[in-house]
């Protein structure tokens, strides 16, 4: 029987509202376990994630806010991930907001190194996340995590990033909410961008069907990333 591996991340340092430390414990007030069982799936709830005792650090763009927690939560998932997938398990992260896919998505990426196996990445947002710390506005991080998945520069801070994945296997889905910086950023990488006009077009199933295409079936691990963005 399939092991889920449920892992509760309440971060709220990625952005400035809060709330979002409430996310692990709203999932499983609502049964998110039960639901996950009454399919037919194992699983296991690994509780919540600590923050790791702080490490100085620092970012030279000065709206850059919560970096040394954020730098915490991205090494503690990343660490937890990994294991969990190294248990033979199905990791489901339970956040949190979105700056837990730095960590999230980096111990899938170690996992797969070890593996010998490529990692795709689908990515179900309204907002693609293509910031960097140097050229984030807002100063949220988690306006960051698929930059750092796709290796740009402004990250020196943070654990390096295992292996980043390549542009031609990193697919936008629903995309809807794209600063011009990220735009030109993201046309300079040739990321696959499926915004809602094309899902308005063509549907949800026939744009989907097209990604895994680019690599054998069952030859990668899919890192799927949905959620709602916070300002």
């Amino acid at each position: 029987m399939p092991k889920t591996i449920l892992i509760g991340a309440p971060i709220d340092s990625g952005q400035q509202r809060p709330g979002c430390l409430m996310g692990p414990a709203a999932y499983r007030v609502a049964g998110l376990a039960r639901e996950i069982a009454s399919e037919g799936h194992g699983v296991t709830d690994w509780g919540d994630l600590a923050l790791p005792p702080l490490e100085p650090a620092y970012c030279p763009n000065p709206v850059v806010h919560s970096l040394a927690e954020t730098l915490g939560w991205t090494q503690a998932l990343m660490d937890r991930v990994d294991d969990a997938l190294s248990d033979g398990g199905f990791p489901i992260i339970m956040g949190g907001d979105h700056s837990l896919a730095l960590g999230s998505v980096a111990g899938a990426a170690a996992f797969a190194q070890r593996q010998g196996r490529p990692l795709y990445i689908l990515w179900l947002d309204a907002h693609s996340d293509f910031h960097t710390p140097l050229t984030t506005t807002s100063g949220n991080l988690h306006g960051t995590p698929l930059a750092y998945i796709a290796g740009r520069d402004g990250f020196d801070a943070f654990p390096s990033f295992p292996a980043p994945v390549p542009a031609d296997r990193i697919c936008l889905y629903g995309i809807r909410s794209v600063d011009p910086a990220e735009q030109a950023a993201l046309l300079d990488h040739d990321i696959a961008i499926n915004d809602m006009r094309v899902l308005d077009e063509h549907g949800i199933v026939a744009p989907l069907a097209r990604f895994p295409d680019q690599g054998p079936p069952g030859g990668g691990h899919a890192a799927r990333l949905p959620r709602r963005r916070l300002p």
